[in-house]
């Protein structure tokens, strides 16, 4: 079964438009989940997430605020999207275990399902969301940082300029991969192959080695 993770560095929809042009399709279903923001606006987040979704004739938008009792199983690996929207990583990550919903993405991804990230969401998809302490603050408390797993050891660091390379080699020391994903660039990660959907370079670094992936090159993580 294919596994299929997108990720966005947190831009705008324009920013990161080139891969978003990669799972996005007429037949799909969006479903958001918005728990990295304020409960008051989620209404808005819906209402933009239908707005910006119109240029890709997505017929079907619906939101999931309260993952409390929600399955896998209602879930169509053949059409549905998980997207998840940013704001508050530590907020995310506590909603999510507070409503035992760990394993939903990793189930609907393992069975053949679309998950998308975007800043917060991306970080999500990672072996640990610490390195989101960079802009978040942990307000709900979180201990146990560790986040969703769907990218090997690797993890996340949306919103990434060159100058942010010589803090994110603390995470290696760690044992980590760290993506460096700039606003105006993605990553799709199929079957474990990161493929920058561009436009911009993303870095990458892991143990003492670095590697920069232009638009369109490929790295096994």
């Amino acid at each position: 079964m294919t596994t299929r993770v997108y990720l966005g560095g947190g831009g705008s929809p324009q920013q990161e438009a080139a891969v978003w042009r990669m799972f996005l399709r007429p037949s799909r279903r969006v479903i958001g989940w918005p728990q990295a923001l304020p409960a008051s606006q989620h209404e808005m987040a819906l209402l933009w997430l239908r707005r910006e979704l119109l240029p890709y004739d997505v017929p079907r938008v619906e939101l999931w605020s309260d993952l409390d009792g929600r399955s896998a199983d209602e879930l169509d690996p053949q059409t549905d999207v998980l997207f998840v929207l940013g704001g508050n990583t530590f907020d995310l990550l506590h909603h999510l275990q507070t409503r035992d919903a760990l394993s939903l993405a990793p189930e609907h991804v393992a069975r053949g399902g679309v998950f998308f990230g975007s800043s917060a969401g991306a970080v999500l998809a990672g072996a640990d969301i610490e390195v989101a302490s960079f802009a978040d603050p942990n307000d709900a408390g979180v201990t146990d940082t560790t986040g969703l797993h769907m990218l090997g050891d690797a993890i996340v660091r949306p919103h990434y300029a060159p100058a942010d390379r010589d803090d994110s080699w603390q995470w290696t020391e760690r044992g980590l991969t760290v993506l460096g994903i700039p606003e105006d660039a993605g990553l799709a990660v199929i079957d474990g192959v990161a493929r920058n959907a561009g436009p911009a370079p993303v870095e990458v670094l892991s143990g003492s080695a670095f590697t920069v992936l232009e638009p369109g090159d490929h790295l096994q993580l």
